[in-house]
């Protein structure tokens, strides 16, 4: 009996000394002794009393940011939440609304999907604010690929119907001498008008979206246009391979030779678009873009520090790393993952692992626990990252990796990071109408360290690969459905 209690008093003995050890050194000391780890992928488990709790508290908090919208900003495009006030900055479409739909049908918000859904009916997608531009780009993923994700989980006519006029209306910026859009366009005015050049973004971001329009609705124009575009921005001179300019002209096809390459701003989706359309509709052409893609950004864009911290950063004209990388830039480890597991690519896998790790430390650094906008990459000794833009926008890029992480491995470390991030959201950017962004994530006094702006796609993307996160695999599952850059779920037409 004396031995049973001496071994019970040095088990206490060792776990109050690990607990006092993470106490001195955080989370952070904890996490940097994890090494990323590449075992053949495993099924998450099962719900969890503790899955379903979280799963419930980020709904609540849901309701909390839809609650402010619907009470001060709704039908406009955004809460203004210090203010109490709403925005039209994307043309008066009613953008937070139709971000938000598929998140709020998915979370069984009953009422409050009904409510919003019955105002889709009232919006004029042929109409804007006179002299308004709009951002063809954003209105694509955001109010085109809002209505079809509701679709997929609705199925009610009006969506459809919707979703065809905002895509009869955007359909009018690609008519140009390449096919490639305008990025903005002025729906008012018959007549196009617009810069020569768009990003690869704006251009390479819509193929999935006006696809999905095209196979639901029927309507074979808007899939040919989309195709068209993807022909012209293969079709453009290029210096390496694999890699796109930021940059090319509506009007000659061709790429600016005086760009930057890089997966963040401006090029981000284009990648990722790759990938999700072979996952889509099987065209291997799309498979060897990708993998040419990888094996480009992996041996010219990925870096490390002498802490051993992987990071993408981007290629400057002179040839030369910038050890740079942003907030956006984290939707890459998620692509790679899903990347390794269509593709067979192990190796894919062991790179997304080390990617999401260095994500989740830029949150873990910070006084709030949250990540900033830009991270630099310090070539000296130490940990070798400080942030270079120390703004949180209430982006939902590092989310969505630890979501399809924990998909595809079933490490339960993804839902811990996942959690501790959405605390983090809660102490710092809860307010009393809704979710504000951060000025800087060093400073946890939150006086004059917020600002007066909750994004569409906080709705639309944070808070549903949150959600996602803490629930049982069988919901939207990766074999099933594809992720719209803007979260939206399409179903995989097999």
């Amino acid at each position: 009996m004396r031995i049973s209690l001496r071994t019970v008093f040095f088990m206490l003995c060792g776990l109050l000394g690990g607990l006092y050890l993470l106490s001195v050194y955080g989370e952070l000391g904890r996490t940097l002794t994890q090494q990323p780890n590449v075992h053949s992928p495993q099924q998450p488990n099962e719900h969890s009393p503790e899955q379903q709790r979280r799963q419930k508290a980020v709904r609540v908090a849901m309701q909390h940011a839809w609650h402010g919208y619907r009470t001060h900003a709704f039908g406009h495009d955004e809460l203004q939440p210090l203010t109490q006030s709403g925005n039209i900055r994307w043309g008066n479409w009613s953008i937070s609304l139709l971000d938000a739909l598929d998140s709020l049908k998915l979370m069984e918000l009953h009422t409050e999907y009904a409510e919003a859904k019955a105002h889709v009916r009232n919006i004029d997608f042929t109409r804007s604010p006179h002299g308004f531009t709009i951002s063809v780009f954003e209105m694509t993923i955001r109010a085109l690929g809002g209505l079809l994700g509701a679709y997929e989980l609705d199925h009610d006519p009006l969506l459809l119907q919707k979703a065809e006029e905002v895509g009869r209306t955007l359909a009018r910026a690609f008519d140009t001498p390449t096919g490639l859009p305008y990025s903005q366009l002025d729906v008012n005015n018959p007549k196009l008008s617009g810069a020569g050049m768009a990003s690869l973004a704006e251009a390479g971001t819509m193929q999935l979206e006006f696809k999905q329009l095209a196979q639901i609705s029927g309507k074979r124009e808007f899939w040919d246009m989309a195709e068209r575009v993807s022909d012209v921005l293969e079709a453009g001179s290029r210096t390496h391979t694999g890699l796109y300019p930021m940059y090319i002209s509506v009007l000659t096809g061709q790429y600016a030779k005086w760009t930057e390459y890089t997966v963040g701003a401006m090029a981000d989706s284009f990648y990722e678009y790759m990938l999700k359309q072979y996952i889509m509709h099987g065209d291997d052409k799309y498979r060897s873009r990708y993998i040419a893609s990888v094996d480009a950004i992996t041996s010219t864009l990925v870096g490390r520090t002498k802490g051993n911290l992987a990071f993408v950063g981007r290629l400057a004209n002179d040839g030369r790393l910038v050890r740079e990388m942003e907030h956006l830039a984290c939707f890459y480890p998620g692509l790679l993952a899903l990347g390794a597991q269509v593709l067979d690519r192990p190796q894919d896998l062991l790179l997304a692992e080390e990617l999401t790790h260095t994500c989740f430390v830029a949150y873990n650094m910070t006084a709030t626990g949250l990540g900033p906008e830009h991270v630099y990459f310090i070539e000296d000794g130490g940990l070798g990252i400080s942030p270079s833009d120390s703004r949180y926008m209430l982006r939902p890029e590092t989310v969505e990796s630890l979501f399809v992480m924990y998909r595809i491995t079933g490490d339960q470390k993804y839902q811990e990071w996942g959690w501790q991030i959405f605390e983090s959201i809660e102490q710092y950017a809860r307010v009393e109408h809704g979710y504000a962004a951060l000025v800087n994530v060093l400073q946890t006094n939150m006086t004059s360290n917020l600002e007066d702006s909750m994004e569409s796609f906080f709705l639309a993307e944070t808070l549903k690969y949150l959600y996602l996160l803490f629930s049982p695999p069988t919901v939207l599952p990766l074999d099933e459905y594809v992720f719209t850059t803007e979260a939206h779920p399409f179903r995989i037409i097999k």
